[in-house]
């Protein structure tokens, strides 16, 4: 094989985006302190969204720990729920530290998988059952200082938080 032969990252004609192989194609900000990226929409990226979301905040490790517990939460449910976690699904994660250093999070999916509806984040209504899962967006409610979703049936969906880092979670 000839070097010409090997293939090499693209740039955008807005030179704001790079495809390679197996790592995430970042998008610059267009406001001072954002950061957004679109993942591959596979469980084994989850921590690996978490830890470049953490990351993107620019806070020291304990400051982005809420920040990371709340996107890993919407990533996972985007894999687990939606086309996302499809051949070729993907998330898209977006980071900004807004004044005051509370931090906007956004993650969106691919929309609903073939042949489903859309599914839309909701908080469970019992939680005494013994099923190991369902609890993730209780702890979201709890870090986050308000979380909501936007979206239109049938199209992707994108789940917010707003998150206080300095926020006392001892109520």
């Amino acid at each position: 094989m000839h070097e010409a032969d090997i293939p090499r990252p693209r740039r955008s004609q807005h030179e704001d985006r790079q495809v390679a192989g197996g790592l995430p194609v970042r998008v610059r900000g267009r406001r001072s302190g954002e950061s957004t990226a679109y993942f591959d929409g596979t469980p084994d990226q989850v921590g690996r969204i978490r830890d470049w979301s953490q990351n993107a905040t620019g806070l020291d490790p304990v400051e982005a720990a809420p920040v990371g517990l709340v996107v890993s939460e919407f990533v996972t449910n985007a894999v687990r729920h939606t086309a996302s976690g499809g051949r070729y699904g993907r998330v898209k994660v977006s980071v900004e530290v807004l004044p005051g250093t509370v931090v906007l999070v956004s993650v969106t999916d691919d929309g609903p998988r073939p042949g489903r509806r859309t599914t839309v984040p909701r908080l469970p209504e019992r939680t005494e059952d013994l099923y190991p899962g369902g609890r993730g967006l209780l702890l979201v409610a709890a870090v986050a200082e308000k979380w909501w979703w936007t979206g239109l049936y049938g199209g992707p969906l994108t789940v917010w938080a707003l998150i206080d880092p300095h926020h006392d979670l001892v109520r």
